[in-house]
């Protein structure tokens, strides 16, 4: 990604982020997270990387969703949208919303596809814009804040882990488990329930 972005700079990074938000598979995930380390090293500009892989992200989902909005039946004939998968995607979309977008961006396949599959279920439009800047903001966040500080501060993360690796360890496995438990309970009471 390094030699992408040194040659294109954030042109690469606004097309990949853009056309993965209107469904092409692209790397526009991988191109962010290289522009964050390449800003932690200081040859591209944090602020820069946010903002363009923001707008790109933002204006890219609006794109995906206006398609699947108003091709519906063109993507249906084609054979892009039928089906049973596509069925409960749409019935999933209309009964959490926004939170399908915000979820969506952590799932790689799913983050190209779900603003198309949100027109395609008809979503409000302000409770698309909505979800999709919640959602482009807290993925920015994520992959490009978080990525450029444990870059910057990688000495310090490392020395960090070295003192405390048994607490870390300790702390990461009480939270797998009560994610387990949570998981067990909520199936058990899902099949009591039906």
């Amino acid at each position: 990604m390094t030699p992408l972005l040194e040659q294109y700079g954030y042109l690469a990074l606004v097309i990949s982020i853009f056309l993965e938000g209107i469904g092409v598979p692209m790397p526009g995930q991988s191109l962010m997270i290289a522009a964050s380390i390449l800003s932690s090293q200081h040859v591209m500009n944090l602020s820069m990387v946010m903002l363009a892989s923001w707008l790109a992200c933002f204006i890219g989902n609006t794109c995906g969703y206006l398609i699947g909005y108003h091709f519906e039946g063109w993507l249906d004939k084609k054979g892009y949208v039928s089906g049973s998968k596509m069925q409960k995607l749409q019935t999933t979309i209309q009964k959490y919303g926004p939170a399908c977008l915000i979820v969506s961006r952590f799932v790689e396949g799913m983050k190209q596809f779900m603003p198309l599959a949100c027109g395609i279920a008809k979503m409000p439009r302000n409770e698309f814009l909505i979800g999709n800047a919640l959602a482009t903001t807290i993925w920015v966040l994520v992959f490009s804040l978080l990525t450029n500080f444990a870059f910057e501060h990688l000495h310090q993360l490392s020395t960090f882990y070295t003192h405390h690796q048994l607490g870390i360890w300790l702390v990461a496995a009480m939270l797998f488990t009560v994610f387990l438990f949570a998981f067990v309970w909520k199936r058990k009471s899902t099949s009591k329930s039906s």
